[in-house]
């Protein structure tokens, strides 16, 4: 044992853009600006926390590696990665440059034992490093037994266990907490792995992993077919990095994808509405897909279908459920944690995530609509899973008139939601569309049928002319920022009135600047919250589509500068106070970017 000099406090982010993202496809990271690994969920998604510090500064568990000297701090990725580097600026013209990433493995090793290195280099002189190794298992909930071995601390709990592997010999272990100083000289390398599980899965050296990981990113962010017109894609770095947060937040193994790495980031500072958001939601996904198939990357979109028509096999009709685990997983139940603070004292702490027992009827629309995309490159699998989808279609047909929980899922009574509504519409329509292709006259007339029925629905009962407007619910004429979604789906065209009055109404009532609320009403929850980004670039999109071009660029710069100095989104956004709310990064934001990049014609895409 050493005696350790004072270690300088490790900074508690108040502010989600001071953290990066890194991760493996088949769990993630968060990393803040000054070195502290502050959530890792392993060895999956929705796994329980090892370092939970964002959670619970206390109990949560964190692994930081930082200057003893003090410093000023930044963070970048390197480019057309997910390899994230923060280089700390020393006093004496010296640097400490800490590179981060989990490397991306062949096969189920990821998945089996993850790690995440952590490699450390010092320019312009030597520099003091202290490491601080406090994992805390199963949601802080569970402290560590520490093993010492030869440059290598196990830490463990019951059967889960994590290995820090360094040139550092010898810790100081207080209680939950090892803590070590070592000296970083230039030219020198210094690599930390954190090693999920009983043995490192690659024989491999750091180096060598960087190098492979560097390589897989890069070329997969440049396998995109897709000329640009106007301005290349190159010189749109929030668009790339929207690219690689949607790859990023995809199950390799089974190509689902879930909504946000984290749980729990309130909504609003204080408030109630934390959720569990490391799942796959079919709606959520679904839009994943569909942007990244609209990049040429079609190959995510094909293992998602898969993936969510698996979910239907089996079943006497086609009814699907809100979301599920990555691996197909349900009775994900929710519960919370008490034994956590919450970030910025928000509780409480929620796992799992009680939507999975809803009804949300606009989930067929958005798997229906990708698959008729997908028809055009993959038509040998959809023709052998017809008989799913045509259960699906039908499913539509037996269940369109129920009042569902919405696209927002709502915790109050159900309503019939126009948003709702309209991606019922969208299903059959597309379905009928299907049938021309896959399957039988008489479906493509049922299905013809009853989609100019529900058409008629929403145009009779959720329009209201006073207004000018279409609005929430048949039940309730109350603005929603969902029903922009009317022209982006096909329903109704940009410049037809009654969407040009919709359009208006969502920038006069609920919006502020370019950032818009989803509705304001209540939803059976209370608290209140913040802009929902996804909303404010679906704007963006309908005022690019209705020729409002100058007002649509206007949003976009605007909301872009909303983003992380990374340019990473959270899923809400507090317009006054400038600050992120809602789990980050979030799919949903980053899918918004990339659909209002393409309206804006800034990059082009597949159209079907």
């Amino acid at each position: 044992m050493v005696e350790l000099p004072a270690f300088p406090p490790l900074p508690i982010p108040r502010d989600l853009y001071e953290y990066g993202l890194i991760g493996n496809m088949h769990t993630a990271a968060l990393i803040s600006k000054w070195g502290a690994v502050d959530w890792a969920c392993m060895p999956r998604f929705a796994s329980p926390s090892v370092f939970g510090r964002i959670l619970d500064k206390e109990k949560g568990g964190t692994h930081a590696i930082r200057p003893l000297e003090g410093g000023t701090s930044q963070q970048r990725y390197r480019p057309s990665t997910n390899i994230l580097e923060t280089h700390f600026a020393i006093p004496g013209e010296r640097e400490l440059v800490l590179t981060d990433f989990m490397p991306v493995l062949n096969g189920r090793n990821g998945e089996r034992s993850p790690m995440i290195v952590r490699m450390v280099s010092a320019h312009g002189g030597p520099v003091r490093i202290g490491l601080t190794f406090q994992p805390r298992f199963n949601y802080g909930a569970e402290p560590p037994v520490f093993f010492p071995g030869d440059k290598d601390l196990l830490a463990s709990s019951g059967a889960s266990e994590i290995r820090h592997r360094s040139p550092v010999e010898d810790f100081t272990i207080t209680g939950d907490r090892a803590e070590a100083v070592a000296l970083v000289s230039p030219g020198e390398d210094f690599v930390v792995e954190l090693v999920w599980g009983e043995e490192r899965p690659s024989d491999r050296s750091a180096s060598a992993l960087l190098s492979q990981t560097e390589k897989y990113w890069r070329t997969w962010i440049g396998k995109v077919q897709v000329p640009a017109t106007g301005v290349p894609l190159e010189t749109h770095p929030i668009v790339e990095r929207s690219l690689l947060t949607l790859k990023l937040l995809s199950h390799r193994s089974t190509g689902a994808f879930v909504a946000a790495p984290t749980t729990s980031l309130p909504e609003w500072p204080g408030g109630v509405r934390n959720w569990d958001y490391r799942y796959s939601w079919i709606r959520d996904a679904a839009h994943t897909a569909k942007a990244l198939v609209m990049q040429g990357h079609t190959d995510e979109a094909k293992a998602f279908l898969r993936w969510s028509l698996n979910r239907t096999h089996g079943r006497k009709n086609g009814m699907l459920r809100v979301l599920y685990g990555v691996h197909g997983e349900t009775n994900l139940a929710e519960r919370e944690l008490p034994n956590l603070a919450g970030f910025l004292d928000s509780r409480p702490v929620r796992v799992g995530n009680g939507a999975e027992y809803q009804f949300q009827l606009d989930i067929y629309g958005s798997l229906l609509n990708l698959v008729h995309i997908m028809a055009n490159f993959d038509a040998g699998f959809l023709q052998a899973e017809w008989p799913y989808l045509r259960a699906l279609a039908d499913e539509v047909v037996r269940l369109w008139r129920r009042p569902d929980r919405g696209i927002w899922e709502v915790r109050g009574p159900p309503a019939n939601y126009v948003h709702s509504k309209l991606m019922a519409w969208v299903a059959l329509d597309r379905s009928a569309k299907l049938a021309r292709r896959f399957g039988t006259a008489e479906e493509v007339a049922r299905w013809e049928r009853e989609a100019t029925t529900v058409r008629e629905e929403i145009l009779t009962r959720g329009f209201d002319p006073t207004l000018n407007s279409f609005v929430q619910s048949f039940e309730r004429h109350l603005p929603d920022a969902a029903t922009l979604r009317i022209p982006l789906m096909g329903f109704l065209p940009f410049d037809d009135p009654r969407v040009l009055g919709t359009i208006d109404r969502v920038v006069r009532d609920l919006s502020v600047g370019p950032f818009v609320y989803r509705y304001r009403a209540s939803d059976g929850i209370g608290c209140p919250e913040g802009a929902f980004l996804f909303c404010s670039f679906w704007l963006v999109e309908c005022l690019a589509g209705a020729g409002r071009m100058e007002e649509a660029r206007r949003n976009w710069n605007e909301l872009i500068q909303s983003a992380s100095p990374l340019g990473l989104f959270s899923e809400e956004y507090d317009p006054f106070r400038k600050a992120p709310l809602g789990n980050y990064p979030q799919a949903f934001t980053h899918i918004g970017v990339l659909r209002a990049a393409m309206g804006l014609k800034l990059i082009s895409s597949l159209r079907y």
